[in-house]
């Protein structure tokens, strides 16, 4: 492994390096996505990752993807449309990390970036005409760049100077938020416009937070903590401007991360080994962080659906 690998290696979460052991072994709109529908999560039950779906009670397990396999740990991110009718995620069939859109059922796979460049961790716009995503810079470090979902108008928003990713929209389309290491911090969760300006600092250093996921009213943010950090990752939940932190999840001795709302917000899915070592199950709780139940085993779920 070089030497820029390696720096990259050790700049990952706890989310990120876990993905490395699952994958071996308008604001009335934003108010009202839809009723809860399908899952997406990447999981090797054939012996090569690929991309999964399935119904929020564990039924109807089905395969979307049959793609070549892979040892990057960035491949396979799931995302659906905000209609339910697409999946964006990463692979490095090509070589690199390009961005692909599938139908979810297995259908009209598209390949809509082709620069050779690492493209990460996409997330839809609210509307559902652009993709957020980290993507490689300058140094081995990840920015933040978007791309109209045709494959268009691709534009890097963040300096490659600090590294970034863990990327959403929020709720309105307004606005990105993204982990970083901004201004030298371990790692926090800041928010921009769309366009990259008025970046501004919304989680405590101290909880050096990662991975944000907005609620369907725009309201709060979930997110693990320990963002290039040796500690325990648990999942967090706190108002859009940063305000009322609440701590969701205590596994004792073992880690949660990825976590992201339902479509009707009243669910929150996130990754846990805590009943796999080694490996990685999801899991779903309330909002609240009660009712904390196994989900998927052995499969990382990183995308609640809509009902088309």
């Amino acid at each position: 492994m070089n030497t820029v690998k390696e720096l990259r290696l050790c700049m990952l979460s706890f989310a990120h390096l876990l993905l490395i052991v699952a994958m071996t072994s308008s604001l009335s709109l934003a108010a009202d996505r839809g009723k809860n529908g399908k899952i997406a999560f990447q999981a090797s039950y054939t012996g090569s990752v690929q991309i999964y779906t399935v119904n929020p009670d564990g039924t109807d397990l089905f395969q979307v993807t049959d793609l070549p396999a892979t040892s990057n740990i960035f491949a396979l991110w799931p995302d659906f449309s905000p209609d339910g009718k697409r999946i964006v995620f990463p692979h490095d069939m090509t070589g690199a990390l390009e961005l692909y859109v599938v139908n979810p059922d297995g259908t009209n796979l598209t390949q809509i970036t082709h620069d050779s460049r690492d493209h990460i961790e996409p997330r839809w716009s609210p509307d559902g005409t652009h993709i957020v995503f980290g993507t490689g810079g300058k140094y081995g470090l990840n920015v933040i760049g978007t791309i109209r979902a045709d494959g268009t108008d691709f534009r890097m928003l963040t300096t490659p100077v600090w590294d970034s990713l863990g990327v959403e929209y929020t709720a309105d389309g307004s606005h990105i938020i993204f982990s970083t290491q901004l201004d030298g911090y371990v790692a926090a969760l800041w928010i921009m416009d769309t366009d990259g300006k008025h970046l501004r600092r919304l989680s405590d250093p101290k909880l050096t937070a990662s991975v944000p996921d907005v609620s369907p009213d725009g309201k709060q943010v979930v997110f693990n903590n320990q963002q290039n950090s040796p500690g325990l990752s648990n999942i967090f939940k706190m108002n859009l401007d940063g305000t009322d932190v609440i701590r969701l999840t205590r596994p004792e001795g073992n880690n949660d991360g990825l976590p992201s709302f339902s479509p009707d917000g009243r669910k929150v899915l996130f990754v846990s080994d805590r009943e796999s070592p080694g490996s990685l199950d999801t899991w779903v709780m309330d909002a609240d962080g009660s009712h904390q139940r196994l989900l998927i085993k052995g499969g990382a779920a990183t995308n609640w659906g809509v009902q088309p």
